[in-house]
């Protein structure tokens, strides 16, 4: 829970009530409008009218029958029901910490009060209630909050009000309280809202993880479509350093899910460390694909040197790399003569493998066309509609932030210094969230100011979902058909890994 905040006022009709306006029979919906946004309306629930007299007051302005007015009002109040799916948070956040102070405010006249008593609200969960016609005050009116706050006895700052009326929620943060508008709203995206507000993002990210183990699928965006690969599974094992919740299928043509102790027995054939991005057979592409530098960088730059025996001996794949070039001398993605790509991110990720195992620019001059290159369009701003097989902007800025943090090479990193620059340019512009994540990790790891990326960690901190986990998002794509490819495991991890960077910065 955010500790900033020990209380939560929440709105009856609206929020914790629903009422359905078609129940009303006997007046139109406009009449009804016009009587409920009256200033003999605010008197009922000011507590300076009975409802009776509301009702003779009605019947006369709008010439219509007294009792008929008030029959109305009686079924509109019949047809409240209790919103079950906010109940149950109500219910959530209190079982999370008792300490939590429930209160409900709500404009409403004191017999229509005394009749929602009857509904299957969890009532004794909450320690204040507010009834503008008992305490003879009503929401927007200032010195309605500052009774509440003073008899809560919490400082504004540590309360956050829900409310589905805009008035309301503008009232409520001028005095220093934290609004949520409920308006236009569904009750699952206003749970979320709470839940993300007062649950441990990180906890819910595990249990989402561990529920999912060995199930984190692949999703074709905008198609009834899931693929299992190894990439994502790659770069899961990286950021938790745990294989029991992903599946590989690794060189040798054997598959495991969360079995590390698996024996491969290789023999030191270049092909055991090639890796395939493919878990299953293609989908949406031919049916025969090839071992790719990006998934094999990605192998030996993710699994633990405690599981190098089950591929082949690094070096030999290095060597491979360096003489599957192009014609301008840069190192290609597909260990395919007939397949003839090179991709600004998988140069990234090759050049780190080199970096990482002895191979920096002095000592081995067949990288420098590569780096030449990667620098050269970092420089120009070519990834800024994303690349063939990266959809955006932030996959070439993450894997080139990580290769200049990962090289030991000063010249490289001089000439890689504008990252910093390019990250800067991408703050605040929208995008999904493993993009996000993936944004706000490369400032972090360049150690750039959370006052740059405060808004950016936000609003990935917003979108953590009911099952704790975060939504698909996508960074890769298919080459041909430009179909975006999104991992929901691989964006809980990652956004996980952001936020408890920052929750340990706050600790220190």
């Amino acid at each position: 829970m955010d500790p900033k905040f020990k209380a939560i006022i929440f709105d009856l009709g609206g929020v914790l009530l629903d009422w359905d306006r078609q129940a009303v029979t006997n007046l139109p919906r406009s009449q009804m409008q016009t009587m409920m946004n009256s200033t003999l309306w605010f008197d009922l629930e000011r507590g300076r009218l009975t409802l009776q007299e509301a009702s003779e007051h009605f019947g006369k302005t709008m010439g219509i029958d007294a009792r008929t007015i008030q029959h109305s009002f009686e079924e509109a109040q019949q047809s409240l029901k209790v919103n079950t799916q906010l109940s149950q948070v109500v219910k959530e956040l209190k079982a999370s910490d008792e300490d939590l102070q429930l209160i409900v405010m709500s404009n409403i006249s004191q017999e229509h009060f005394r009749s929602i008593q009857r509904l299957d609200l969890p009532w004794s969960l909450f320690d204040f209630t507010f009834a503008s016609g008992a305490v003879g005050m009503r929401k927007p009116d200032l010195c309605f909050f500052r009774h509440v706050i003073d008899t809560i006895g919490i400082p504004p700052s540590q309360v956050v009000m829900v409310d589905d009326r805009v008035e309301n929620i503008c009232a409520a943060r001028s005095v220093g309280i934290h609004g949520v508008l409920t308006g236009g709203g569904s009750s699952i995206e206003v749970g979320q809202i709470l839940r993300n507000m007062f649950f441990d993002p990180i906890s819910r990210a595990d249990v989402y993880m561990k529920k999912n183990a060995g199930n984190h699928l692949s999703a074709v965006e905008g198609k009834d479509i899931v693929i299992r690969e190894n990439f994502s599974q790659l770069l899961i094992w990286e950021l938790t350093g745990d294989a029991e919740i992903i599946y590989l299928k690794w060189p040798s043509g054997k598959a495991h899910a969360a079995d590390t102790n698996m024996r491969i027995h290789l023999n030191g054939n270049v092909e055991d460390g090639l890796w395939n991005f493919w878990y299953d057979e293609p989908v949406l592409t031919t049916s025969e694909f090839p071992p790719d530098a990006d998934t094999t960088s990605t192998a030996y730059l993710s699994i633990p040197a405690s599981h190098f025996s089950k591929m082949a001996d690094v070096q030999l794949v290095i060597e491979k790399m360096a003489t599957n070039i192009d014609s301008d001398g840069i190192m290609q993605t597909y260990f395919q003569k007939d397949r003839p790509r090179t991709s600004l991110e998988v140069c990234c990720n090759i050049l780190r493998v080199f970096y990482r195992f002895g191979h920096g620019q002095d000592s081995d001059p067949r990288i420098t066309q590569t780096q030449e290159w990667v620098v050269q369009c970092l420089r120009n701003k070519s990834y800024v509609y994303g690349t063939r097989y990266y959809s955006v902007p932030e996959a070439f800025l993450y894997f080139a932030t990580r290769l200049y943090v990962e090289c030991n090479h000063e010249a490289l990193k001089r000439e890689l210094g504008s990252i910093k620059e390019a990250l800067l340019e991408r703050i605040n512009v929208p995008t999904n969230a493993l993009a996000l994540a993936l944004r706000i990790s490369s400032c972090q790891l360049l150690r750039i100011g959370r006052h740059c990326y405060k808004n950016d960690l936000d609003v990935l901190r917003s979108l953590q979902q009911e099952d704790g986990g975060w939504p698909t998002g996508h960074i890769y794509r298919y080459g041909k058909i430009g179909a975006y490819i999104g991992n929901r495991g691989l964006a809980t991890v990652l956004a996980a890994k952001v936020i408890r960077y920052e929750i340990e910065l706050d600790s220190k």
